[in-house]
C-alpha cells in the first residue's frame, strides 16, 4: 500500500464559483486557514485543491501532486479545524479523472463540530483514473464569518 502526503500550502487551494470574493485563505505553518465570509444565504462558496475547472484534471504544475496510484480503494485521511464555536457544514468532493476528462465525483456531507474533525473516507478507484482533485463547498446556514483550518492530507491506494 503507498501513501500520499499532500500539504495544504495555500498555492495548492483556489477559491471556485461566482462568490470566489467571500472568502478569504492564508498560510499558517503548512497549514490553510479559510474564513468564508458570505453576503447572502444563496452564496456558492468553494474551496479547491488544485487548479481548473471541475471537469478536467489540473494543471500541467500539479499534476505530480494529484497522480494517483493503481489500486482498488483510495483512502483519504485528513483533519479539519473549526476555529469557532459553531458548527460548520461542508460538502466534500473527491474527483477523479482519466488524461482529460472527469470520471468520477464523489460527495461527502460534513458536518464539523469546533475544534479538531478527524475525516476519513474510503473511495473506489475508477478503473483507469489517473488524477484526483478535492473540493469543499461551504453549507451556508448564517452570514456570519466561519473559520476553518485544512491540515494535511494523505490518500492511501490498496490492492
Amino acid at each position: 500500500m503507498a501513501v500520499k502526503r499532500i500539504r495544504p500550502a495555500i498555492y495548492h487551494y483556489y477559491p471556485r464559483g461566482f462568490q470566489k470574493d467571500h472568502l478569504r485563505m492564508r498560510e499558517e505553518g503548512y497549514k490553510t486557514e479559510v474564513t468564508f465570509m458570505p453576503e447572502s444565504e444563496s452564496d456558492s462558496i468553494y474551496v479547491q485543491l488544485f487548479d481548473l475547472k471541475f471537469e478536467i484534471p489540473p494543471s500541467q504544475m500539479f499534476l505530480p501532486d494529484a497522480k494517483m496510484d493503481p489500486c482498488k480503494t483510495i483512502g483519504l485521511d485528513t483533519k479539519i479545524h473549526v476555529l469557532s464555536d459553531a458548527t460548520v457544514k461542508l460538502e466534500m468532493y473527491f474527483m477523479q479523472y482519466k488524461d482529460k476528462e472527469r470520471v468520477s465525483n464523489k460527495r461527502f456531507k460534513l458536518t464539523l463540530n469546533p475544534g479538531v474533525n478527524q475525516i476519513e473516507e474510503s473511495i473506489p478507484q475508477v478503473e483507469g483514473a489517473e488524477y484526483f482533485k478535492l473540493s469543499y463547498k461551504y453549507v451556508i446556514e448564517t452570514t456570519e464569518p466561519r473559520t476553518i483550518r485544512l491540515d494535511d492530507l494523505y490518500l492511501s491506494f490498496e490492492e
